[in-house]
């Protein structure tokens, strides 16, 4: 593994896995005013109004070697999940949402594998199998299976394709900025286009909803957890590996299932709470 200590890389992939496991409740309270589309867009303008202090700071690292990277990082890992989660979670419940995210370092690792040519050993695969083991026993225990819950998980499945595509990205891509720089000046793309979309949106319906205020603030809270959020989250995958950074998806369950049970009344089965020990086995063996 590259960069800063193991320890440090844990300690980060701890707070962002806290920090990104908790928006899954707050996008379901923030649908019950506005549209998933709505929502996804909100999300990312926000959190790019957040980003304007350190974009003007890194403008100047902006170059023509790093626009793409930075524009398609941008759309991967910003635009693409804000409206794949939202949608999701029309069709499912928060908790299921965050469990499915065990997905991304399977996807992560075979992207890396078909795009960059990257090699593996067979300690990470055996943890990326565990991992995808107890994925197929969350899918398939808890909910019905019928074609709302399976669309629910592809649109779940969409999501992490795309953030598997921006940590590729960011790995491999952009290797000569750190981070914060990465975070801020790929929001400098994707921010204007939420922003052009809100300006040509109704929000007549979400203003009149009952439930505006509320629903308003957990938009609020869910940009801010989206700012801090990408930040620490570039900065665990500049100094790990892009692997490690992708196990973030095998804590954030625990997370969602905390909220969703604390304060969305979920209900967790056994066989959920096995697949989540099974998980961490898995996530283990891919830092070995």
């Amino acid at each position: 593994m590259k960069g800063s200590n193991k320890k440090n890389n844990w300690f980060l992939l701890l707070l962002v896995a806290f920090i990104w496991g908790s928006p899954y409740i707050l996008r379901e309270m923030a649908l019950e005013s506005f549209s998933h589309d709505q929502v996804a867009a909100f999300q990312v303008f926000l959190s790019f109004l957040l980003f304007t202090p350190l974009i003007f700071k890194n403008f100047k690292k902006l170059n023509k070697n790093n626009i793409i990277p930075l524009l398609l990082s941008g759309v991967t890992g910003n635009i693409g999940p804000s409206y794949f989660f939202a949608k999701a979670q029309t069709l499912i419940s928060s908790s299921i949402a965050g469990m499915l995210t065990a997905m991304l370092p399977t996807i992560t690792l075979l992207l890396a594998i078909l795009l960059f040519k990257n090699k593996t050993n067979s300690k990470v695969i055996g943890g990326l199998v565990l991992g995808f083991a107890g994925t197929l026993i969350i899918i398939f225990s808890g909910e019905s299976h019928g074609t709302t819950h399976l669309l629910g998980i592809f649109f779940v499945f969409m999501a992490m394709v795309s953030v598997a595509a921006s940590i590729n990205i960011i790995s491999f891509a952009l290797p000569n900025l750190n981070g914060t720089e990465i975070a801020s000046l790929a929001f400098l793309f994707v921010g204007p286009m939420a922003g052009c979309y809100l300006a040509f949106t109704d929000l007549s319906t979400p203003l009149a909803a009952q439930n505006f205020s509320n629903s308003a603030l957990m938009l609020s809270l869910l940009a801010l957890l989206t700012f801090t959020g990408v930040i620490f989250y570039n900065r665990l995958i500049k100094q790990s590996s892009h692997v490690f950074a992708a196990s973030i998806a095998y804590i954030i369950p625990i997370v969602a299932i905390f909220w969703g049970i604390v304060i969305g009344g979920d209900y967790i089965s056994i066989a959920q709470i096995v697949s989540i020990a099974i998980i961490l086995v898995g996530v283990n063996l891919t830092h070995r």
